[in-house]
């Protein structure tokens, strides 16, 4: 069966919008990486197997995504003028 790439992101944790801000701002999700498999079970196992940083910090729950490719690969918009 052919792979899939997923993206495993969490809600846990916290995000700044400036490095001015005293407390969080931004209510999203963290990206911790990608995994590759025939199913989402597989892909978890492979994102754990190359993210064992991972498993050392305070996220609670992954929730994984199917893409169609990296986000390095994606195409860039701007949010300035």
């Amino acid at each position: 069966m052919k792979k899939k790439l997923f993206l495993f992101v969490t809600p846990d944790g916290v995000t700044f919008s400036s490095a001015e801000l005293y407390a969080p701002d931004v209510d999203n999700y963290q990206v911790l990486g990608y995994g590759e498999g025939s199913d989402e079970d597989e892909a978890f196992k492979d994102f754990l197997a190359e993210n064992q940083w991972v498993i050392k910090t305070g996220f609670q729950e992954a929730i994984c995504v199917e893409i169609k490719q990296r986000i390095y690969k994606g195409r860039v918009f701007s949010l300035k003028d």
